[in-house]
């Protein structure tokens, strides 16, 4: 078990002192984690009965720090100038997480429990992703939605976190984290953007000078001018037979930058996905159908992903064999096309007429079938 405390002085700075049983003989590091990276800034060797001290210069706001040992996920907490927190732990728990206690601190138990859900939520995904080549249609889908399940649920804990402590860094570090290189939280999600609001306003009245709090500000304050830029992109696509497609130029796995317009001429499936979307995916099957038929008859599709990892996109896109035009600058949902074109879910498309008009918008299976067969035939 490791019990630690953090004791902080104005003398002394930040103190993590411990025990860490089967430590022995290992070094355990403390790191400072800070916008522009994170700094080792103190380390020592665990001694044999266990015991550590590790310091960091005096914090003069609440700042994150995080404690490491060998392969042992990391120890996340926040500290100031006159904190004093006690841990324990053990190291060799099958979760590691779980076994993470802060005594009499509820605030950093708060965090280190949607660490763990987080962990293992990410664990899940990744398994998903290695084991669902394998499954039929209907047990990929069932897997899928059992994941989803357990990611709405930890998306509800945190709204009410969120809500009932506005100026607590655990909210600000829940509206951070990601799963498969994909943020939980989106703030250009109309939703969304509610809590990032709500975490924006309580830190700028509880430390108005942590850079941290103005990035996310400035985050929210960007949000917002995009969301009024949707609303108008969204009135003006109303009438869709009368707008012409507003211009992408989005580069292609290879960097070369492909543009909507270069499309000129044919009829246009523009479709957004996500790697890790499931509806996404098989949605792909169904382009790849309707590539392959009409094709030669004027059919062109420009497919832009809204992912983040190139690995997982470049994966997605070869497994589904996509031969068309498919682009991707990796920004996700933060991506220009995304407001451009008020994208709020995927799979999301809009049909181009051989005039770049848009005619159509959000058409699936059947429908989206029989509206290129009538442009085409």
């Amino acid at each position: 078990m490791l019990v630690a405390s953090l004791a902080a002085c104005k003398e002394q700075g930040v103190e993590l002192n411990g025990n860490i049983a089967g430590a022995a003989g290992k070094t355990i590091y403390l790191d400072k984690i800070e916008l522009a990276g994170t700094t080792t800034i103190d380390s020592t060797t665990v001694e044999e009965n266990g015991a550590f001290v590790l310091n960091a210069p005096m914090a003069t706001t609440p700042t994150f720090y995080k404690a490491r040992l060998g392969s042992a996920k990391e120890i996340t907490f926040i500290a100031d100038s006159v904190d004093v927190l006690t841990v324990n732990a053990d190291i060799a728990a099958d979760n590691w997480y779980k076994s993470i206690s802060f005594e009499a601190n509820q605030e950093m138990n708060d965090l280190t429990k949607m660490i763990e859900r987080v962990d293992a939520l990410q664990q899940g995904f990744v398994s998903a992703a290695q084991k669902t080549k394998s499954m039929t249609d209907d047990e990929r889908k069932s897997v899928y939605e059992g994941l989803t399940s357990k990611l709405a649920e930890h998306k509800d804990a945190v709204k009410s976190y969120v809500f009932e402590h506005p100026r607590s860094f655990v909210s600000y570090f829940a509206l951070y984290q990601s799963i498969m290189n994909i943020p939980v939280y989106n703030v250009m999600d109309k939703e969304d953007l509610i809590l990032f609001n709500t975490v924006a306003t309580g830190l700028k009245l509880a430390h108005p000078d942590n850079e941290r709090v103005s990035q996310l500000c400035d985050n929210v304050l960007y949000a917002r001018a995009m969301r009024k830029q949707q609303m108008r992109t969204a009135e003006l696509m109303k009438n869709a037979t009368q707008v012409n497609s507003p211009e992408l130029s989005l580069p292609d796995k290879d960097g070369n930058v492909l543009k909507l317009s270069s499309l000129l001429g044919k009829v246009v499936i523009l479709q957004f996905w996500l790697s890790t979307d499931e509806s996404s995916r098989v949605m792909n099957k169904q382009l790849a159908k309707l590539y392959k038929q009409y094709k030669s008859k004027g059919l062109e599709i420009y497919q832009v992903s809204l992912d983040t990892s190139r690995l997982l996109w470049e994966e997605a896109s070869k497994n589904d064999n996509i031969c068309w035009a498919n682009v991707c600058d990796l920004n996700g949902a933060a991506s220009g096309a995304v407001s451009l074109y008020n994208v709020t879910s995927v799979p999301a498309n809009y049909i181009l007429d051989k005039d770049g008009k848009l005619i159509g918008k959000n058409l699936s299976s059947t429908r989206l079938d029989n509206k290129i067969k009538e442009l085409l035939n």
